[in-house]
């Protein structure tokens, strides 16, 4: 049996809902920790899988479906450097843990801390599909891919391992990297999909209020996910965070708006949904999802959507769709059978 950390990143939902899945398989075999950065991530969490612990980690504050980089780094400063740090605290968990391998899911803290300790790290996330796949950016993006792309080397060049989740296929740099499909929760797997009439929109950030008043502008129904309320104006229904009601809306929407976060996007791709992608600026790790779900025909992105966006991408649904149906479907087996040897190489 294999001591195994399992750390994730608290950033919003995403991280957790698709590490729970692979903690839940890795856990019949091993013994398994989980450490996640917010309390709230750690409290859904702890509905699926046991032993989760929480540690404030860094939140990214955003305003009008941007990054503020000036009030990110004035509000993260004690949790950085404090006296009770991120870096404090999982440096005293690894040392009193002693785990034999260290999984993460996009926590640099943890990958950070880990130097300090001889211990091999998997990273299993999507993030990493910006910097080791081979693709062209476009001349707008150049500076901030590179800004990103070295900041993320930086944190992350003590990684044993990448096994990247990812709903598009291009080269790899180097023999330690691996694409393997989303991984997915049960209750996608277990959906069979609809198309009915309404729009599913989902954002990150409760402060686009230009998307809200360009909705409303349509002759169209939209269900609205992520300003935590439940109203209803004109066309838009708004609805707080409900798992239940969230996969009955999501398995019958006809399409999905969202921003550029992955797992959104590649559960939308695995239910054949069409996508327009509206990345959070500054997030070039989203600017390149979106760039992809328009490469591959299965829906559109822009910075700043408007009217004549938006009713070009409902003119064009039916073409997307019908792309979409090439894409297949998986469960996890085969990403948790490649961690499970991973994890195996790198203890024995």
């Amino acid at each position: 049996m294999v001591k195994i950390l399992y750390s994730v990143n608290g950033d919003g939902f995403g991280h957790a809902t698709r590490s729970i899945p692979i903690i839940q398989a890795l856990s019949k075999k091993h013994k398994v920790k989980a450490i996640v950065g917010s309390k709230r991530s750690r409290d859904f969490m702890k509905k699926y899988i046991k032993n989760v612990t929480a540690y404030d980690s860094v939140r990214f504050v955003y305003e009008k479906n941007c990054v503020n980089v000036n009030k990110t780094i004035r509000n993260n400063v004690s949790t950085v450097v404090g006296r009770s740090s991120t870096l404090r605290i999982l440096y005293k968990f690894i040392k009193n843990y002693k785990p034999d391998v260290i999984v993460v899911d996009c926590d640099f803290a943890t990958i950070l801390t880990a130097r300090m300790f001889d211990i091999p790290i998997i990273c299993v996330c999507n993030i990493h599909a910006m910097t080791e796949m081979t693709y062209d950016v476009p001349k707008k993006y150049k500076r901030l891919y590179y800004t990103q792309k070295l900041l993320i080397k930086a944190f992350t060049s003590n990684v044993d391992y990448h096994v990247i989740t990812t709903f598009f296929y291009l080269p790899v740099k180097k023999k330690n990297v691996f694409l393997y499909p989303p991984i997915l929760r049960k209750e996608i797997i277990d959906i069979t999909p609809q198309r009915k009439d309404y729009y599913l929109v989902y954002q990150t950030t409760a402060t686009n209020n230009k998307l809200i008043r360009t909705l409303k502008s349509i002759n169209a129904k939209f269900v609205v996910y992520g300003f935590e309320k439940d109203a209803v104006d004109d066309n838009v229904i708004f609805r707080k965070t409900n798992s239940d009601q969230f996969f009955k809306d999501f398995k019958d929407c006809r399409a999905c708006i969202a921003n550029g976060g992955y797992t959104f996007i590649s559960e939308a791709v695995s239910l054949h949904k069409p996508v327009l992608s509206l990345p959070i600026n500054g997030t070039f790790e989203q600017t390149l999802n979106g760039l992809e779900i328009k490469r591959l025909g299965y829906g559109d992105t822009c910075g700043t959507v408007s009217r004549k966006i938006l009713l070009k991408f409902i003119k064009n649904n039916d073409r997307y769709y019908n792309r979409l149906k090439t894409h297949k479907k998986e469960n996890n087996t085969r990403i948790i059978k490649k961690i499970e040897d991973l994890i195996k190489e790198v203890t024995t």
